[in-house]
Formats: C-alpha cells, structure tokens, sequence
C-alpha cells in the first residue's frame, strides 16, 4: 500500500509503499450483497524515521453484480473504520549538532474506504482474488497528528490522508 500525506513540513520524512495484511467477514444480506467487519494493519515506511504502524477495524459493504461468467466474479466496495497509529521512539540524527529524540506519539483517524474487485474461483468455495482500493482519512487526533506537538526539532511528516493498494489474496465463500 503507498499512503499519500497531507500537510507534511519541507524535509519531513517521505512515505515509501509497505505492506498491508487484512482480514474481512461478509454475511450475505441479498444475492448481491454482502456486509460484514473488517481488521488490517499496515507498515508505513517513512524514509529517516522508524515506520509506522497503522492498525484498522469497521465495517465494509460488498456489492457483487454478475458481470463475467462463473468462475469470474466482480465486486465494488465500500465501508468505514477507525484507523490508530503508532510511530515508535527514535533518534534524529543531525549534521548539525548533537542528536536528538523524539518520543513514541500515537493518533488515531477516521478512514474511510472504496474499491473494486476481481476473484476467480477456485473450486470447493475457495476464490483467488485482486482487489484495487482507495483510503481517504478524516478526522485527526492525537499527537502523531498535531503539528509540532513532538518538540523535538523534527519536521512534521504530516497526515495519512490518502491510501492507495493493490491486494492479491485468498477467500473462502461458504
């Protein structure tokens, strides 16, 4: 997953693409429809500091209307969840002068989730799957979030405003 930052201070450490691990249950209300809760954790590699953790819950909807013949299948998506993240302790190193630190600060966000699907199944329930999806956050608080709220001398990295990933995985339709 590659997340895109908001509001980051010139010289604030850059986002790189990381990995994403995520689990979801569906119940199904309609034929088309399914809804259910959803867990993810994702690492967000931040270049010159320790990445962050980002840990996910809520709830996603599944609209899959039967445009390709079986085995194909198509979906679209869309839920919502509250996202809490984690950047750890580290020391900041300086040219300058002596290092510094910068404490372990948390936050949490409002994320908000959209995407399509592809899945081809298997056999015996199994589907191989590749989703493509989007993440847009709202809502920020905490100190991982509040401009200058470190003290530390370190440029501010910003806000995970946007997600962008690409899942390659495997479900069990029972």
């Amino acid at each position: 997953m590659e997340r895109i930052a908001t509001g980051r201070d010139a010289g604030g450490a850059s986002r790189e693409p990381g990995p994403v691990a995520e689990l979801h249950a569906h119940l199904a209300i309609l034929p088309m429809l399914r809804v259910g809760p959803y867990v993810a954790h994702d690492v967000v590699p931040l270049s010159g500091s320790p990445s962050r953790q980002i840990t996910e819950a809520g709830l996603r909807g599944k609209l899959s209307p039967p445009i390709l013949a079986a085995p194909w299948q198509t979906w679209g998506f869309l839920g919502a969840g509250y996202a809490r993240a984690y950047e750890p302790s580290h020391t900041i190193a300086s040219a300058l002068g002596p290092a510094g630190f910068a404490p372990g600060q948390n936050g949490g966000l409002l994320e908000v989730r959209l995407g399509l699907g592809l899945g081809y199944r298997l056999g015996r329930g199994w589907e191989a799957f590749l989703e493509l999806g989007g993440r847009a956050g709202l809502l920020f608080v905490g100190s991982l979030y509040d401009r200058g709220a470190c003290g530390c001398g370190e440029p501010y990295a910003g806000k995970d405003s946007f997600a962008l990933s690409l899942s390659l995985g495997l479900s069990l339709n029972q």
